[in-house]
């Protein structure tokens, strides 16, 4: 009988790893797919029309204008859609926007501009720019939220690397990478 046991628990912790290193390389390859998306934030509801790739276009060129140091090449959207969960009210915040650009390099260089800009418009309406990450990345970046208010509080620069480390420079240059929130909040202690 206590075989038995011994031989189901260490199945189960085997079981259990598998399961863990299943996910994380789950994890791994829906962000690998989701590496030329961009999600845009703020854009009113329909104002895409029923051509929302060659709508990316046009947002795109309103945005960061037509020229040849915004794009060096026409950005060419594979497709796009708005996120598929539907508003439950009409005063709800409109819906994100997913858009698959052919070339990695202009999804970069979207992102780019949308950073060097600070604050976006389109048509009125403010708009925000950011790369598509999966459920899992997007939570744990999200868990350093309320530490990057107080790091910007504190006059800290910071800036986020994939999938969720939190790079923290203090005002004399020198750097300090962090892998989760706590670890921040220990290290604000100190000052």
């Amino acid at each position: 009988m206590e075989t038995r046991l011994t031989t189901l628990e260490s199945t189960c912790s085997a079981l259990t790893k598998e399961n863990e290193a299943l996910r994380r390389k789950t994890d791994d390859l829906e962000n690998r797919s989701r590496r030329n998306n961009i999600r845009i934030t703020g854009l009113p509801e329909k104002v895409e029309g029923s051509q929302p790739a060659s709508f990316i276009e046009v947002f795109l060129k309103e945005t960061f204008g037509a020229t040849a140091e915004a794009f060096p090449t026409p950005p060419v959207v594979d497709r796009a859609h708005r996120i598929a969960t539907p508003r439950k009210r009409q005063d709800d915040p409109p819906r994100p926007f997913i858009a698959r650009m052919h070339h990695f390099q202009t999804k970069e260089r979207i992102l780019k501009l949308a950073r060097e800009a600070g604050s976006l418009s389109f048509r009125g309406s403010g708009v925000h720019i950011y790369p598509d990450y999966s459920a899992e990345v997007s939570k744990k970046r999200a868990a350093f939220f309320t530490v990057k208010s107080q790091l910007r509080n504190a006059g800290f620069t910071y800036r986020m690397f994939f999938p969720a480390k939190l790079q923290v420079t203090d005002k004399h240059g020198q750097k300090r990478t962090f892998s989760s929130p706590g670890e921040v909040s220990t290290f604000l202690a100190k000052f």
